[in-house]
């Protein structure tokens, strides 16, 4: 009988110790773990004649994708903002499995008494190649990209750019693999 619990406590010390090791760091994605990086934005002032940049507010600017995710309700799955801000920098996502990404960005933004739309939009494309990096198995990838040499934004010019078309967008940091540093400069 005493060999019988022997063998059962035996058992079951090798059993637990089995499960305790089978558990990996991999299993599980700890808080504050890196994620695909938005593309940053600043905006500055065109006429500056002091040589340095002057960030410069853009007065209710409203970001949206020109072919946004749309619910069986008409509703955007996956809206930039929730309402029009007076900013002079923004973070935007990129889209992971394309390689250009179009944003309408309005200025002056507003609705009016019919519920339409007003304020100044310009088009812009972000031209980018895209990196899948493997973190874990809890994790998953997350994607780097890297703006395109010389067109990775371009604004669509039209009869009324608030942008600049000549020299309004300039790609700072060609790599977006964090959100520490500004990758595009829009002067307005």
């Amino acid at each position: 009988m005493k060999k019988l619990s022997f063998v059962g406590i035996l058992i079951l010390l090798i059993t637990t110790a089995f499960l305790s090791f089978s558990c990996e760091k991999d299993d599980i994605c700890v808080e504050g773990t890196i994620t695909t990086p938005l593309l940053v934005i600043e905006f500055f002032e065109i006429n500056n004649t002091s040589g340095t940049d002057t960030p410069k507010d853009v007065t209710d600017l409203w970001v949206e994708a020109v072919n946004p995710n749309i619910d069986e309700d008409g509703n955007i799955v996956d809206p930039i903002q929730s309402q029009e801000q007076s900013v002079n920098t923004i973070s935007i996502p990129l889209r992971t499995q394309e390689t250009s990404t179009e944003y309408r960005f309005i200025s002056d933004y507003a609705i009016d008494d019919m519920g339409n739309q007003t304020g100044n939009e310009d088009i812009i494309t972000f031209n980018y190649e895209t990196q899948e990096i493997f973190l874990s198995r809890a994790c998953g990838y997350i994607t780097n990209y890297t703006l395109s040499v010389p067109n990775g934004a371009v604004v669509t010019a039209d009869t009324d750019n608030w942008i600049d078309t000549a020299v309004g967008i300039q790609v700072s940091e060609i790599d977006v693999q964090n959100e520490n540093v500004t990758h595009v400069k829009i002067y307005h």
